[in-house]
């Protein structure tokens, strides 16, 4: 949960700050990746609580449990961004796949299933932002 917060911040932050010749395309882009992610936080938070824990809230607990660092530099390119984000995303990517096996070993199936549509998720992101970067030949 604590990555997904730091990922949607950075994304949401990098949807602000964009700019550039294809501003419009990646403005929307980046909303995309941001709501998506946005919307998972709520089901991580549900599925601590179902484990029996309590799902960390402010931003003392979240940076406490969490050893992800993105970059929230202001000076970036839009291309930096995308390499930013795809560092982020495959760190996410990284967790979820550690986070299904432990799932599976719990025999925790409703968790599981969670993890992996997450997972599933992050490596459309991974193909989007992986693609963005790739140069076109006309």
């Amino acid at each position: 949960m604590d990555s997904a917060m730091k990922m949607y911040a950075q994304s949401h932050g990098y949807h602000w700050n964009v700019v550039g010749r294809m501003f419009k395309q990646d403005h929307a882009f980046l909303l995309e990746i941001y709501e998506d992610v946005f919307d998972s936080i709520d089901t991580y938070a549900e599925n601590i609580r179902k484990l029996g824990a309590k799902a960390p809230f402010g931003l003392i607990q979240l940076q406490a449990n969490s050893s992800l660092t993105i970059n929230d530099s202001l000076d970036l390119s839009s291309n930096q961004m995308f390499q930013e984000l795809i560092k982020t995303n495959l760190e996410i990517i990284s967790r979820l796949k550690d986070a299904c096996d432990i799932a599976d070993e719990a025999r925790e199936q409703s968790v599981l299933n969670f993890f992996a549509d997450r997972l599933n998720q992050h490596e459309f992101w991974h193909w989007q932002l992986t693609s963005t970067l790739k140069s076109t030949v006309i």
